[in-house]
């Protein structure tokens, strides 16, 4: 019976490790870009819990010494984020047990900031952008050694509480061994979780973005354009005779002349400047802020007239575009095809701006 409440808690307590991981993994939400405040919080209160939740459902092993999976959440976003957030979910959790008492109660707190030490990659001290796979997944080995060590203070537990040597080793060969399954159990839940967000990511910006061109689509346009803040211009850009490149180069010229342009139209727009390809050679620039935007156009146009062909390799020909520029409100695209209309009957190689 004894055996059987030990085996019970054991899984009591997996089952505890198991659901603060899988909400754990929720708390992510983009790769390689630094976590938003909330989510942090959000993922830090969690493992925070998932650990007191392990220790409320600690199995003892002897007077005044627990068993629980406490010490995997430390060594997860230590692993994650660096020592520094290893530490700052060791610390509370390592002082509710230093308050439950016992002989184990010193010795548990070691272990933990062990842990919190121990499991940073390189020594990292903080990490706030979550990143892709986990290279303990390929080498399981090292969540051996890692609790290997951090667990080392189990002797000195049991040697205080007066318990025989035989039973220090076992309960800290299955504690070792347990940890290291629970670690890689919680690396396998947020691996998962980052590789759905890239696939994600991945799906979008084949929803979004232009295959030739790298320039965002059609689809993201008819998005933004509704929802574009005040003092935003709208850019209309065609190539001027391009079917002619086609024509005479061929396809696979012509599509080195829309890669060419898009590269040189992202050379001279800002920051906060968008460009998009709707379709052919016609592409449109939602310009993030009014000042200037009248010269950024006019510097667009006048580097494709100057650059393009010879950044093609065809220094015998003249590139130009034409364009219309205004303000973003009701009916911007239709005003901003009109005045590029008027700048292409104009003579083209011009920018047309008009309210």
């Amino acid at each position: 019976m004894e055996v059987l409440a030990l085996l019970n808690g054991v899984v009591l307590n997996l089952a505890v490790l198991i659901a603060g991981v899988f909400l754990v993994s929720l708390t992510f939400f983009e790769v390689g870009r630094p976590d938003r405040p909330a989510a942090l919080t959000a993922r830090y209160l969690s493992l925070v819990g998932t650990s007191f939740l392990a220790l409320v459902n600690a199995v003892p092993l002897a007077p005044g010494i627990l068993f629980d999976f406490r010490m995997v959440p430390v060594a997860l976003v230590a692993r994650r984020h660096g020592r520094l957030a290893g530490l700052a979910v060791a610390l509370p959790v390592g002082a509710f047990r230093f308050l439950l008492g016992g002989v184990g109660a010193g010795p548990s707190l070691a272990q933990l900031l062990l842990v919190a030490w121990l499991a940073a990659p390189n020594g990292s001290w903080l990490n706030l952008s979550a990143v892709p796979g986990d290279a303990l997944l390929r080498t399981p080995w090292v969540a051996v050694r890692l609790f290997a060590l951090a667990n080392l203070p189990l002797f000195a537990a049991f040697a205080l509480g007066g318990r025989p040597w035989t039973q220090a080793v076992a309960a800290y060969a299955a504690l070792v061994a347990l940890s290291a399954a629970g670690l890689l159990l919680g690396q396998v839940a947020g691996h998962t979780r980052m590789q759905s967000l890239a696939r994600q990511r991945h799906y979008r910006t084949l929803a979004f973005t232009d295959a030739l061109t790298g320039a965002l689509n059609r689809r993201q346009f008819e998005l933004d354009l509704p929802v574009a803040p005040d003092g935003t211009y709208l850019l209309l850009l065609d190539l001027d005779h391009f079917k002619r490149i086609n024509d005479t180069y061929g396809h696979e010229t012509g599509d080195r002349v829309l890669q060419t342009f898009c590269a040189l139209v992202q050379e001279h727009v800002r920051s906060g400047d968008y460009l998009y390809r709707l379709g052919g050679e016609e592409f449109a620039v939602m310009l993030g802020s009014p000042d200037g935007a009248a010269g950024v156009a006019e510097r667009v146009r006048a580097q494709v007239h100057a650059l393009l062909a010879r950044r093609v390799g065809l220094p015998s020909e003249t590139f130009t575009v034409s364009g219309g520029l205004v303000p973003v409100g009701p009916d911007a695209a239709a005003k901003a095809d009109e005045r590029l209309y008027r700048a292409k009957a104009q003579g083209r190689n011009r920018i047309v701006a008009g309210p």
